[in-house]
């Protein structure tokens, strides 16, 4: 490390090369490191975790469950024998539709962001400064008599965090439902019926992107707050429900390009600045002129606004691809071998792929987290499930991953793993 930053104040690596080697040295320690166990709930019941996400700051974690539960741990926050841990601050239970009723009820509430405003907070920490900086600010002079609105019935697939700062975040679930959070109240500001179960969530800027059972992606614009946008309504050769939909990570602080994957193992690139055209679609030879022979179930595409993306799909294959300036895609190799076990469940998490750095990490369904080289496509390190079988007879597995990268912060480099309904339990590796 030391030889590279010597190379790099001499001019010859730039910075983004010496954060590649700074990458990999931190990723070295983590296959050593030992994991930090944190129970999601705090009761006898297990429930797994579906979900993780780490805020703009990389202070705060958030995480879902199967049963509708939503969690925030504020990182470092406690310190226990001379260590730092982190410390659970907000948690809301799931409802149930039996507890509540019949879900018929309907919000008339309409709601905007103002970001960057702080929030009065009541209560006993109203004296505390404030964390969080967007705010919700509601039409509604009345609260909405269906207290069943509040919380999510069934299990959350997504949770996310604004793209501009922690002061909102967002999920969605198999209640067909997705929630726009305020983090300081943590109560649900607004909830949107999409009619269809929610696969996957993703921000950029003011969009959301949402992934469902129907055959066209939608996208919710926080600024008018309008009813969901389908996207490609005229096309009649989509009839696969979506399984995962990412917005591309370019510098541009508005929303370009949207990739989508489908039940067929279609991939599917939309141009945002075009009416939401369809830009082109990922084929390959061998797989049937698709992008997967099966099933596509994620998607992630370069964090450096390269237009590369990695797919995975039910035919056990992880795909790297490039688009060319002429809107035409093609195979820049695969990650890692064939392997049709390791992606067999078409919605078993939101999260089977992350990429950063030159690095791809990739959940595999053998309970182990695999991370490649984008470059080479060969293996680097592996993250094996580190608490047994349990007390049942299938596979543990790790459901969901996040990745802290902020160097600066002289802790370095922390991955975060959350575990399915064998343990139920957030998996913090620190280098």
């Amino acid at each position: 490390m030391n030889k590279a930053h010597l190379r790099w104040r001499l001019g010859r690596i730039n910075g983004r090369q010496l954060y590649d080697v700074a990458l990999q040295n931190e990723l070295d320690k983590l296959a050593e490191a030992k994991a930090v166990v944190y129970n999601y709930r705090k009761s006898s019941l297990t429930v797994g975790v579906t979900s993780v996400s780490l805020d703009p700051s990389g202070q705060f974690l958030l995480g879902s469950g199967e049963d509708g539960s939503v969690g925030l741990w504020a990182l470092d926050e406690n310190y226990i024998e001379n260590t730092l841990v982190d410390k659970r601050i907000q948690f809301a239970r799931g409802e149930s539709k039996e507890a509540t009723g019949d879900d018929t009820g309907k919000s008339n509430s309409r709601t905007h962001i103002v970001a960057r405003r702080p929030v009065n907070v009541s209560g006993p920490y109203r004296h505390q400064p404030q964390k969080f900086y967007a705010s919700i600010q509601s039409s509604a002079s009345t609260p909405s008599p269906f207290p069943h609105e509040t919380y999510h019935a069934f299990s959350i697939s997504t949770v996310k965090w604004y793209d501009t700062d922690n002061g909102l975040f967002f999920t969605g679930s198999n209640d067909r439902k997705v929630k726009i959070w305020d983090t300081n109240t943590f109560q649900v500001a607004s909830s949107l019926d999409v009619a269809h179960r929610v696969s996957q969530l993703d921000t950029k800027g003011d969009l959301i992107a949402i992934a469902t059972e129907d055959s066209h992606p939608r996208l919710i614009d926080l600024r008018s707050m309008s009813a969901t946008i389908s996207l490609g309504v005229k096309r009649v050769d989509m009839k696969s429900g979506i399984n995962t939909a990412k917005f591309s990570r370019d510098k541009s602080t508005t929303a370009q390009l949207m990739a989508t994957g489908d039940n067929d193992g279609n991939v599917r690139i939309w141009d945002l600045r075009k009416s939401n055209r369809a830009l082109c679609d990922l084929t390959e030879p061998d797989s049937m002129s698709k992008a997967h022979a099966r099933c596509c179930n994620d998607i992630c595409w370069n964090p450096t606004g390269d237009f590369e993306l990695v797919t995975t799909g039910n035919d056990g294959k992880n795909k790297l691809w490039s688009l060319d300036g002429e809107n035409r895609s093609y195979v820049v190799r695969q990650l890692g071998a064939t392997d049709l076990m390791a992606n067999r469940f078409r919605h078993r998490t939101s999260q089977y792929l992350m990429w950063e750095g030159p690095y791809v990490f990739c959940n595999s369904d053998h309970g182990e987290v695999v991370v490649y080289e984008g470059r080479t496509g060969r293996q680097l390190h592996t993250y094996q499930y580190p608490l047994g079988v349990g007390h049942r007879k299938t596979t543990p597995r790790f459901s969901c991953m996040a990745l802290q990268t902020r160097l600066s912060n002289s802790i370095g480099v922390r991955l975060i793993l959350g575990t399915d309904h064998t343990h139920g339990k957030i998996l913090e590796y620190r280098s």
